[in-house]
């Protein structure tokens, strides 16, 4: 393994302090646009992330940019777009390969607005979920699951924080004839299977599955092991109200 350079330990300053680039400025493919703040930087699980809007011809939307730096320099841009094709992932507008292995992806805001409603992070309901919602919830991330099995495709990170769930004004569940409405998020480590690889540092007080090791190949069954691992402790077997603010 190769040693730190300077340049490398700049990027990490970076990455723990982040602020919008200098000049504001977001060009690539089609779009141009315009950093606009930095949506969280506290999270250690999570690259910062900033909020942007971008424009292409007559169309304007608001994206959310992050830049991620691993050692393969690659974002799991096929399963990201796969999953987006069947509705359970927002769109991703550009994963651009930028420098020593970091990549720009810029992807759709999932947002959400006090009073009207929108998008939240599944973790937001731990220990709030009764049975009949939590074996919905589970149904629906079982057959997420499937699908990426189907193409032998991982997510590899799928924990609460990357499943976010569309909620009403009320914030409570959306469901549509399918059951609750998810989205995945984070595709960082995402792609084939026992060909992504797992980062060099793995968050220990994260369940993951048996033989999830710096640097190894992520198995054809460590999303529904990581799933297993997780579940029990986060769902509240007995009846509990499904609204945020109870």
């Amino acid at each position: 393994m190769e040693a730190t350079s300077d340049a490398d330990k700049e990027l990490l300053i970076q990455r723990q302090h982040p602020n919008c680039p200098d000049n504001g400025l977001l060009c690539f493919d089609d779009w141009e646009g315009t950093f606009e703040s930095l949506i969280d930087g506290k999270n250690p699980d999570k690259p910062p992330r900033f909020l942007a809007k971008l424009r292409k011809a007559d169309i304007e939307v608001q994206a959310v940019v992050k830049f991620v730096y691993n050692d393969s320099g690659k974002y799991g841009k096929d399963t990201h777009e796969y999953l987006h094709g069947l509705g359970l992932a927002p769109r991703l507008y550009g994963a651009v390969d930028l420098h020593r292995g970091l990549v720009m992806v810029v992807m759709e805001h999932l947002a959400f607005q006090e009073g009207l409603g929108g998008w939240v992070e599944l973790d937001t309901f731990e220990k709030r979920l009764d049975t009949t919602m939590a074996d919905a919830v589970r149904i629906k991330l079982e057959k997420i699951i499937d699908f990426l099995q189907e193409r032998r495709m991982v997510h590899a990170d799928l924990r609460p924080k990357n499943i976010m769930v569309e909620v009403d004004e009320q914030r409570r569940m959306k469901m549509s004839e399918n059951g609750p409405v998810l989205s995945l998020i984070d595709f960082d480590w995402a792609g084939i299977v026992n060909e992504v690889c797992y980062p060099p540092f793995l968050n220990p007080r994260i369940p993951w599955p048996p033989g999830a090791e710096a640097y190894g190949k992520v198995g054809g069954d460590d999303d529904r092991i990581l799933l297993n691992n997780w579940w029990g402790a986060f769902v509240e077997p007995a009846g509990s109200s499904l609204s945020l603010n109870d």
